[in-house]
């Protein structure tokens, strides 16, 4: 079928068209047309679909808009502005801070007023700040690596296609199935029983939405960009995309991807940890206020804060406001954002090394099955990854055509304009337009193609007559070969003075009579529970093309993983990489569940024994630098350097079930073990250290300052290993040079805030006692391995499966609550 470049303007807007699949609009709908009439305006054919030439694409791009979602730098600083001052915890703070600022001036003056409540202002908007960064630049890597697995199948020029889903433009026809997600806004054309899930396009948070089935037919045709092909296949024709979408304008983005088991695994952990902070830092409330209004608390003076009777209104609303600020500061010491990040950035990483060896992730949450054995693999024995969905016997040809010939493919897609297509249920005929002249291809059965044949070229690229003697010497050949194990296929040519030539019964040349030979593959691992798909060179029949084009479209999107090469080698570094991303993902956890307890821990008990309440210049200011530092810097750095582990022997040794659990008892071990002894270091530092240290209180302020940031430079590296006893084995040089660096940064923060809390510099015999101390976890941590497990696994999981099961009940209960008002 002929099908024309489209240059002209289309009779509609994207406005309008947006408008249409946003409020399903039956009157927008009904005035174009109908269906019918959308795909005639949008000048698509639902035989071949769009034309699909670079100038067609530029074209509608122009017109409707790109299948892209990224704000500009400016409107997603912008965006971040307005999120931290609109979160509920984020006003109060800043509304606290600033009434400190007001009082504090009111009751010390302009000159030293202003200094408390800026302070806190200033520490806690970096510390709201920083983490939306680290999490963007995060995301940023993460989608970059992954757009490869965004594939979607279309139909441009008669032929169907895997492009990436951001390629797609408005008037593309697209193919769907179960577990899609709806790549654009559309109308439904044709299919079976086709139902969504459009819960998570309602622009709620999703834990506050329940399932939200939409069938989808002829008398309901809109699909939304997001949601999920739950039931059924069929195609639909894109009528907006990108930032015109439903979705976009409800949500501001587009979720392809479902939350991967990790992410969904983290989640109820991270939750768990989000009720247990509060609840410790609300309990210091009673505590710190019990202590100020029975008169217990002092100042620096040792004067009572607080006489009934006598203290002003003034002073007490100062002093509580500054308590209320101190327990936000112990909530924000257990910081869980950093979670998400070392999740993506480990899969990025596996995924850009997987492509770099030829295995396309179409997947994400395969990389973390394949370590449980549960994740569906293909393997492609063709060798060639082509963008173009296509049987196996034509990956095969196009496979020969890249070795043998050196055949570039997508030159040959800019040199010549598909015209026609033309299929029989085992022949394929294509008519080709290049420098105004007209092709005619064949590719099918070598006994089908030879009858349409009267020359061949020999080696020489002669054209020579294809005799009799010839011919039959050719199909005894075919009639003596194993046709179970082989496929004979011929191509063959000729050319046309026009599009609507017909050709002759024996016109064609043959270009070349290729034998298929089924590969017999070996080392494949029948214990293994994996889902491996091997696509082998035999091609499979179907009553008409259509059906083919099902076949073709079903085969080529069964494997989670698609490994293109054929090498079953592939198939242990597939292995080794999902484990890895285990390993590293737990690994991180074990480092950043130790930080956060601990600094959680100590944070509370500090200022639960402190007998005044908390200064903003002093004690508040070094608290909040340390907890930015720690829990902010120091585990983006340690989720890129842990992150940046190579799977290693052990890990492809290691037997795995497919039982998720993400946190083990082996690590709840090693960080208990931690957190004990650097609480205990911390504690006696503080109230011991001057002492012990022989160093005045300032200096003292200083040491304590500086040991957390000691401790976790050390157990970045303790945490390499959570079973080995050996915790250097296999370290990279890089982590060494970066603990090297990163135990001079204490230096330059006690400079950095010296002069706002009164620090004092530490001598050489200081720092070295504290590197030392500090250097001791190793210690610790290598003793704590020769404790069994089972004294700190059993109770632990148990009470986090007893709060996962609570956490569900009452999830549901309040969703259904939520839904029932709403």
């Amino acid at each position: 079928m002929e099908l024309q470049p489209d240059s002209g303007s289309f009779s509609v807007d994207k406005a309008r068209l947006a408008a249409l699949v946003k409020n399903k609009n039956h009157e927008i709908l009904g005035e174009l047309g109908g269906v019918e009439g959308i795909i005639s305006i949008l000048r698509t054919n639902l035989v071949v679909g769009i034309h699909g030439s670079p100038q067609d694409l530029h074209h509608r791009r122009k017109t409707f808009g790109a299948n892209t979602f990224r704000k500009a730098r400016i409107h997603w600083f912008v965006d971040l502005l307005v999120s931290i001052f609109t979160d509920f915890i984020n006003v109060v703070v800043f509304a606290l801070s600033m009434y400190v600022v007001v009082s504090g001036i009111m009751i010390n003056g302009w000159e030293t007023g202003w200094k408390e409540g800026t302070y806190a202002f200033i520490i806690f908007l970096v510390f709201f700040i920083v983490s939306p960064i680290f999490e963007l630049g995060t995301e940023t890597y993460f989608q970059k690596a992954t757009e490869v697995c965004r594939l979607v199948i279309v139909l441009r020029n008669g032929l169907m296609q895997q492009i990436l889903y951001n390629k797609l433009v408005v008037g593309d026809v697209v193919y769907l199935k179960k577990g899609d997600k709806v790549p654009a806004d559309g109308l439904f054309l044709d299919g079976h029983s086709l139902e969504l899930d459009e819960s998570k396009i309602t622009g709620l948070k999703e834990e506050q939405t329940l399932p939200k089935m939409e069938k989808v037919d002829n008398s309901n045709p809109f699909l939304s960009a997001g949601a999920e092909v739950v039931d059924g296949h069929g195609t639909m024709i894109v009528t907006s995309v990108g930032r015109n979408t439903k979705c976009y304008q409800s949500k501001g983005e587009i979720y392809i991807n479902e939350k991967t088991l990790l992410e969904s695994e983290t989640k109820y952990l991270e939750a768990y940890l989000e009720k247990i902070k509060w609840v410790v830092a609300f309990s210091y409330l009673p505590i710190s206020l019990g202590r100020y209004f029975s008169g217990n608390a002092r100042d620096d003076n040792g004067n009572r804060m607080f006489i009934y009777g006598e203290t002003s209104v003034l002073y007490v609303s100062y002093d509580i406001v500054e308590i209320i600020l101190a327990m936000i500061a112990i909530s924000i010491a257990m910081d869980t954002s950093s979670f998400t990040w070392a999740i993506k950035f480990n899969l990025a990483r596996a995924i850009n090394k997987l492509k770099a060896d030829n295995v396309i992730v179409k997947n994400i949450s395969s990389l973390e099955k394949a370590a449980l054995g549960i994740a569906g693999i293909l393997i492609d024995e063709s060798g060639t990854s082509t963008v173009n969905v296509s049987n196996p016997t034509e990956r095969a040809i196009l496979s020969w055509g890249v070795t043998e010939l050196s055949m570039d493919l997508e030159k040959q897609m800019q040199d010549f304009c598909v015209v026609k297509v033309q299929s029989s249920n085992s022949s394929r005929g294509i008519l080709l337009l290049s420098d105004n002249r007209f092709h005619v291809h064949w590719r099918g059965p070598a006994g089908t193609i030879l009858t349409m044949c009267s020359s061949y070229y020999d080696n020489s690229g002669i054209k020579r007559v294809l005799n009799e003697n010839l011919r039959t010497f050719l199909e005894q050949q075919m009639e003596n070969s194993d046709s179970s194990k082989s496929q004979f296929i011929a191509l063959a040519h000729t050319e046309v003075t026009d599009q609507d030539s017909t050709v002759e019964q024996d016109s064609l040349t043959l270009l070349r009579l290729l034998i298929l030979i089924e590969k017999e593959q070996e080392g494949t691992n029948e214990e293994s529970d994996l889902n491996v798909k091997l696509i082998i060179d035999k091609d499979s029949s179907a009553e008409d093309t259509n059906q083919t084009e099902v076949l073709v479209s079903f085969r080529s999107t069964q494997g989670d993983i698609v490994i293109c090469d054929g090498n079953f080698a592939s198939l242990a570094m597939v292995l080794r990489w999902g484990r890895c991303i285990w390993h590293n993902t737990q690994t991180f956890l074990q480092f950043q569940l130790t930080v956060n307890i601990t600094s959680l821990l100590n944070t509370y008990i500090a200022y639960s024994e402190f007998k005044g309440v908390p200064q903003m210049d002093t004690r508040l200011t070094y608290v909040l630098v340390q907890l930015i530092w720690v829990n902010l810097f120091m585990a983006f750095i340690v989720a890129v350097n842990l992150g940046r582990e190579n799977p290693s022997d052990e890990l492809e040794s290691t037997t795995t079930s497919n039982k998720l659990q993400l946190v083990k008892g082996t690590m709840w071990r090693n960080l208990i073990a931690q957190v004990v002894y650097q609480l205990v270091v911390l504690r006696i530092v503080e109230n011991r250290g001057e002492a012990i240290f022989n160093a005045s209180e300032d200096a003292n302020q200083s040491i304590t300052f500086v040991m957390p940031i000691f401790f976790q430079v050390f157990n970045m590296i303790n945490a390499r290993k959570i079973e080995e006893k050996n915790i250097f084995l296999g370290i990279r040089p890089s982590s060494i040079g970066l603990a090297v660096v990163l135990i001079f940064i204490p230096v330059a923060l006690v400079e950095l805030i010296r002069k706002l809390v009164g620090f004092e510099r530490l001598n050489p015999i200081h720092w070295i006692a504290c590197i030392v101390i500090a250097l001791l976890c190793w210690a610790v941590a290598l003793a704590i391995k020769f404790v069994p497990v089972r004294f700190f696994s059993i109770p632990i999981m148990a009470a986090i499966n007893k709060f996962k099961a609570l956490y569900h009940m009452l999830q549901f209960q309040a969703l259904k609550i939520f839904n029932s008002l709403i």
